[in-house]
């Protein structure tokens, strides 16, 4: 599952557009992203900053990323975690350098969705 600090009915937009098989939980008064420690008070007027939590059957933290907008852990290393139940070394994380797409599709998303801050 994921968490979205945006409204249930834009967390469910979103995943339908990407074709997620999975729920996206709602946590718009932003209490489980400032529990877990990823919240990002300085974007967007507060937002989960990108992460990734693996927990075991036990409900332990097996694989824990927290990562930044340009350094992520590669989705081919969480899943090969996931198949090989590695609890190992850290990850390694991959620079991600956007080009004139992402640009272009950010820009368009930010005219679409609003761009605008929220003021705590």
């Amino acid at each position: 599952m994921a968490v979205s600090v945006d409204a249930p009915e834009k967390s469910e937009s979103v995943r339908r557009e990407l074709r997620l098989p999975f729920p996206i939980l709602s946590d718009s008064e932003r209490r489980v992203v400032r529990e877990w420690g990823i919240y990002n008070p300085r974007e967007k007027g507060g937002i989960a900053k990108p992460a990734v939590f693996v927990l075991a059957p036990d409900r332990t933290v097996r694989f824990a990323s927290v990562d930044e907008v340009a350094s992520r852990v590669p989705a081919a290393e969480i899943l090969r975690r996931l198949s090989d139940r590695d609890s190992g070394a850290n990850a390694g994380r991959k620079r991600l350098v956007p080009g004139p797409t992402t640009w272009f599709r950010a820009i368009r998303n930010a005219f679409r969705m609003g761009a605008v801050q929220n003021k705590e």
